[in-house]
């Protein structure tokens, strides 16, 4: 059953010098529970594609269905809503509060719930161990290595029992060794049901997911 289906999706940027297509008529669908990859060159379309599932941003045109729900006409609450509670998001850089220590920034995306204080404290603690950061919960992202961000970065995606998880180079930034430890917290997370689409460069790390889906000049090539 597919999770996120995407129907003739095209964006266009536009200037009054320019018009850049960086998505032209894509369509496929990720099953539920699947874990893909997205591949091509800088500036084919892959950000913008993640954007697109991500509610970050919306066609030109073209539909996105996700989880059933046909996003087009979303107003901005319900958008928000949506985002907060199916989607969760992991990027190259991280995108951590540094002025927060890891506890406050895992605990983030939980402020738009009615959760208490106390319960979200429970729910922080909990990801944290599952990433192997329990530790380290009261340091501040200057105190850790880009692995560890990386993994607070994680912890704060999954906080909120997402069922899709988006990755923009999740290991862009790591060397080998943490590299392989973020996908080995991805790979168990989609062992546990989560639907993972992750964007990268990396042949290697794409092998190691399910399925690759690969684009060239904002066309899907496979």
């Amino acid at each position: 059953m597919s999770i996120i289906s995407l129907e003739g999706v095209t964006k266009i940027y536009r200037t009054k010098e320019v018009e850049t297509v960086a998505l032209d008529n894509v369509s496929f669908d990720v099953e539920k529970g699947e874990f893909i990859s997205v591949m091509g060159p800088s500036g084919c379309g892959k950000s913008t594609l993640l954007n697109m599932v991500g509610l970050l941003d919306v066609p030109t045109d073209g539909k996105i269905v996700i989880d059933g729900v046909e996003t087009a006409g979303m107003n901005d609450a319900r958008m928000a809503s949506f985002r907060n509670t199916m989607l969760g998001f992991v990027f190259q850089s991280f995108h951590l509060i540094n002025s927060l220590n890891v506890l406050d920034n895992v605990e983030l995306p939980l402020l738009y719930r009615s959760s208490s204080d106390r319960r979200r404290r429970e729910m922080a603690k909990e990801v944290l161990e599952k990433v192997g950061l329990s530790h380290r919960m009261k340091h501040f992202p200057s105190q850790l290595s880009g692995g560890q961000c990386q993994r607070v970065a994680i912890a704060r995606a999954i906080i909120g029992n997402p069922q899709i998880l988006l990755a923009d180079e999740p290991t862009g930034n790591l060397d080998s060794t943490m590299g392989a430890e973020i996908m080995s917290i991805l790979h168990s997370l989609n062992q546990e049901g989560t639907t993972i689409v992750m964007v990268t460069h990396d042949e290697q790390k794409a092998r190691e997911t399910g399925r690759t889906v690969r684009f060239f000049d904002g066309r899907r090539i496979n």
